[in-house]
């Protein structure tokens, strides 16, 4: 069962409030009950005392009379304050035997209880009060009045209660429903986002601030969705340019063989075009492979020691007649150092930049390598006399595909993957790579990785 933020506000909202409300109106319907209470209770107080007051018995004595009579006891009070005592309630006073002495108004007791103090009996509240030589005087009225107010105020609390309750779930709806939309907003958002068109965004300048953090990451994430789909259309555009100018070598190449009975020179010659444009698909697909496997997140390197001078030392012997042939001097200066890494990707990287290093050098140039250690890190440095790298490429440098000169690359059999995967090699094993280069004037390669 799915759980909704908005209504769950709103339910807690009402339960909290709900809650609140209660207590407050019983709170106040039980002041006003005490209050009611002890406002009748007062004045049947009041009113047992001036009875009490007014009760006198005669002087003849209360040994000379007989006890079964009621004489000899009188009230000293005015008919008229009589009146108004028994015009809403009753009074009665019993001797100390329990017999009444005198009873006015209607709904009296018969006997007294012998106990002191107000009470209820029925819809009538009393007071009984005890008074000289055994006489109890027990005044009372009807408080119906007083509890149909008591009803009605209750009804009203209820109903009050009711309204505001209801007042304020519709200005919780209304505040939920404000407090959710920017989550709205960003579903909304997220539901228009196709693999074709990732520049939507949300204003995170138009969402409360709680929430603002929730957008600015969701419109960095877009961005960085947006470069990655940019880069892999881009990645996929390249891969096939790149492949369809060796495919299309063996295609003419074969095409042109097949066309008329040729002479074995010719045959071999055609079967050497279409070797050499297979090696550099071949070439191609190993990168691809290579930095597919590293967009997946596989291929991590292999965590070893790793002496590096040897690994230097090999990759420029086997450069050294690529070198000759090109008018290249190489010069190698090495010191043992050693990282923790994969022996073959390393090798990789070195072969890369010292191979670079010569293609794009220029007849008669130099080629230097030197490989040192200190304060826990290991710095391979590469340079060269070559053509240089002009200031607005370099930022592109490492970029799949990329080329200064597009057309001079493919001639020397560069696939534009070879810098990308150094890059990836170096920064998988914790390292970094730069690039420092002049037009004309050469370039220099470092690349720094934690030593073991």
């Amino acid at each position: 069962m799915r759980r909704s933020i908005r209504w769950s506000l709103i339910a807690w909202f009402a339960l909290l409030l709900a809650v609140v409300l209660a207590a407050f109106g019983s709170l106040l319907y039980g002041e006003a009950a005490r209050a009611a209470e002890a406002g009748v209770d007062g004045a049947l107080e009041g009113q047992a005392r001036a009875v009490l007051g007014a009760l006198d018995l005669e002087e003849h004595g209360e040994w000379e009379r007989d006890p079964d009579e009621n004489e000899g006891w009188e009230l000293d009070l005015s008919d008229e304050y009589l009146r108004g005592l028994t015009a809403g309630g009753y009074y009665v006073v019993f001797d100390g035997n329990g017999r009444p002495l005198q009873t006015g108004g209607t709904g009296a007791p018969t006997r007294p209880t012998g106990v002191a103090g107000a009470r209820d009996r029925g819809t009538l509240r009393e007071v009984e009060m005890a008074g000289p030589q055994g006489t109890r005087v027990v005044v009372g009225r009807s408080v119906e009045a007083e509890r149909a107010r008591l009803a009605a105020l209750l009804v009203a609390i209820i109903g009050s209660g009711v309204g505001i309750l209801l007042l304020a779930l519709l200005g919780g709806w209304w505040l939920a429903r404000r407090s959710v939309a920017p989550i709205e907003a960003l579903a909304a958002t997220a539901e228009g986002i196709s693999e074709r068109d990732l520049s939507a965004r949300l204003d995170a300048t138009r969402v409360p601030t709680e929430l603002r953090g929730l957008a600015e990451a969701f419109n960095t994430t877009l961005g960085r969705l947006e470069a990655a789909f940019v880069r892999q259309a881009r990645f996929t555009a390249d891969a096939s340019h790149e492949l369809r100018t060796p495919l299309s070598i063996i295609r003419t190449q074969a095409e042109v063989a097949l066309a008329r009975e040729r002479s074995i020179g010719e045959y071999r010659g055609a079967l050497e075009a279409c070797l050499e444009a297979a090696e550099r698909m071949t070439g191609i697909v190993e990168g691809l492979l290579t930095l597919a496997r590293t967009d997946a997140g596989e291929g991590e390197p292999a965590r070893e020691t790793v002496e590096l001078a040897p690994l230097v030392r090999e990759a420029t012997e086997l450069l050294q007649a690529e070198a000759e042939a090109g008018g290249v001097t190489i010069d190698c200066a090495v010191a043992s150092a050693a990282v923790r890494g994969d022996a073959a990707l390393l090798g990789e990287v070195v072969s890369n930049l010292v191979s670079n290093a010569v293609r794009y050098n220029r007849a008669g140039g130099r080629v230097d390598v030197s490989l040192s250690a200190r304060n826990g890190e290991v710095e391979l440095r590469v340079t060269d006399t070559g053509i240089g790298i002009p200031a607005e490429a370099v930022p592109h440098l490492f970029d799949r595909f990329f080329r200064v000169d597009p057309a001079r690359s493919r001639e020397q059999g560069g696939s534009g993957l070879g810098l990308a995967i150094t890059r990836w090699i170096v920064e998988a094993h914790g390292g970094t790579i730069d690039v420092e280069s002049r037009e004309r004037c050469g370039s220099t390669f470092t690349v720094r990785l934690p030593a073991a």
